[in-house]
């Protein structure tokens, strides 16, 4: 693909409630290479699948960072609209 993983700046968030959730969603991230900026909880417990939401200028990496997880996690929604500002692109791990 080209693309050099610790380009993206990713916050991991925790939407399934599961204790260390989104820590180890972290440690697979980092083994790729991605720069994981932050972890912790999401606005809510209720995400049934893993979502990936990444900035439109970072969109090119949607589709890598959605293959890297399939294998670990259920992708619902991937999209490329993410406005915060902390990160380049975001994923909330879900119960799947």
């Amino acid at each position: 693909s080209g693309l050099e993983r610790s380009n993206l700046d990713i916050a991991v968030l925790n939407g399934s409630g599961e204790a260390g959730a989104a820590t180890k969603a972290s440690d697979v991230l980092k083994k790729l290479g991605y720069n994981v900026v932050s972890s912790g909880n999401a606005d809510n417990f209720d995400y049934a699948e893993t979502e990936i939401k990444v900035k439109s200028t970072k969109k090119t990496y949607l589709d890598l960072l959605k293959g890297d997880l399939e294998d670990d996690y259920t992708i619902g929604n991937a999209t490329s609209d993410y406005t915060g500002s902390e990160a380049d692109a975001v994923v909330i791990v879900g119960k799947e």
